[in-house]
């Protein structure tokens, strides 16, 4: 007969090789709950979850059940994860929850959290591994569905905000299952162009099954992957995709992606104003010291005793003088050299420069009219000036040939 023991050590004894299980570690058990309680003083939940032929007893301490979404009652079919030990009071062995999901939703939300924590634990999430966003992108590549709503708030924006750049799309399915591997190509197309400074990933926001796709482990693997800085715009405000998480911007929707993206002209113009009046307050200063600085020259008692001593040489006196003279100027010419090629350089990159001249730029359906676009009678058109922006109907059209041609 073996020695014998206390019952306060068997039910130590079993508890250790429960808690050594690691398969017992972290589970997920689903079944019915029965025998709910919600303990009024200290706010945990004891309940027994069951199946047809078993149950085991679970309490889930207030510290995680505060964090549900939803009230748990009798009857009601859950999943929850946890670890398995001894109660050793009492002898019986239950189910310690750490969350717990209705049944249906709670499936997909176990995988998302499973795939989340395995991504965290590999750095993927992390700050340091996250690529900046250029300063002023000339080339944006768009992975979204080419009829979408997105893709035109992203249009809308960067004709806004920047509209000397250019967006390179990758039309791709957003929503199910089978346009998973049409984000992925679209992705890895946009990577690979060598022009494309930054990738928008876009989808103009939708329920959570309809954004699930975003979830997915080897979209979000392909997105880390990425050379490119990349943003996520799935749409939609409060919850989080596992792309969101990967890329290195995350955006609410595909109108904030555009605004993190793109730089706004105007303020852009604001800035070369205060450049050019900084440059032509440098010139003017730099022209006021080198002048007292020649006055003083002049004056000084080092330069009249030179004068003296150089009385009978006053014509290399005159010639120092003017190389004196000459440098300054040169110097004063060359930071007016200067200036001009800036002003002139700031006039002909202002996209807005033409409309202060008088010229107005018309639109027809958010796109600019060029010369070989045909406008028909009744056509609706937006007609842009320096001032003002103005809705018209087209009345009637007349073809202008010019001068010379038949």
């Amino acid at each position: 007969m073996d020695k014998v023991i206390s019952v306060t050590s068997l039910n130590y004894y079993v508890k250790s090789l429960l808690e050594e299980d690691f398969n017992l570690a972290d589970i997920a058990v689903e079944g019915e709950i029965s025998n709910f309680v919600n303990h009024y003083k200290s706010g945990h939940y004891y309940l027994a979850l069951k199946d047809e032929k078993s149950l085991i007893k679970t309490v889930m301490f207030s510290a995680y059940n505060k964090k549900l979404n939803f009230v748990p009652e009798n009857g009601m079919k859950v999943i929850v994860r946890g670890r398995v030990s001894l109660y050793e009071r009492d002898g019986t062995y239950q189910l310690y929850a750490t969350d717990m999901f209705q049944s249906g939703i709670g499936l997909q939300h176990l995988a998302f959290e499973k795939l989340k924590e395995k991504l965290f634990k590999e750095g993927l999430f992390d700050e340091s591994r996250k690529k900046a966003l250029p300063p002023y992108p000339f080339s944006v590549g768009v992975a979204t569905s080419a009829t979408g709503a997105a893709l035109q708030d992203i249009i809308s924006v960067t004709q806004r905000r920047f509209p000397c750049a250019k967006l390179v799309v990758a039309p791709c399915g957003v929503q199910g299952e089978n346009s998973k591997q049409s984000i992925i190509n679209a992705i890895k197309k946009l990577d690979g162009i060598d022009e494309v400074e930054v990738i928008i990933i876009a989808r103009g926001g939708g329920s959570k099954e309809d954004m699930w796709v975003f979830n997915d482990e080897d979209i979000a693997r392909t997105a880390a992957a990425c050379r490119k800085p990349t943003v996520s715009a799935v749409g939609h405000e409060i919850d989080w995709t596992i792309l969101d998480y990967i890329c290195d911007k995350r955006a609410a929707t595909p109108t904030a992606a555009a605004e993190i993206v793109f730089p706004d002209v105007r303020t852009l113009l604001f800035q070369i104003m205060k450049y050019e009046e900084s440059i032509s307050r440098n010139v003017k200063d730099k022209t006021e010291r080198y002048t007292e600085t020649l006055e003083y020259i002049r004056n000084s008692k080092g330069f009249n005793n030179v004068k003296i001593l150089c009385s009978k040489s006053s014509d290399n006196l005159e010639n120092y003088y003017k190389f004196l003279n000459q440098t300054i100027i040169q110097k004063i010419d060359k930071e007016k050299q200067n200036l001009v090629y800036l002003a002139d350089k700031i006039d002909n990159n202002n996209p807005l420069a033409s409309l202060k001249k008088g010229y107005a730029l018309v639109f027809k359906d958010d796109k600019p009219v060029k010369a070989d676009d045909k406008i028909k009678k009744n056509d609706r058109i937006l007609v842009r000036t320096h001032l003002q922006e103005l809705s018209c109907v087209v009345e009637s059209t007349k073809t202008v040939r010019k001068k010379g041609t038949e």
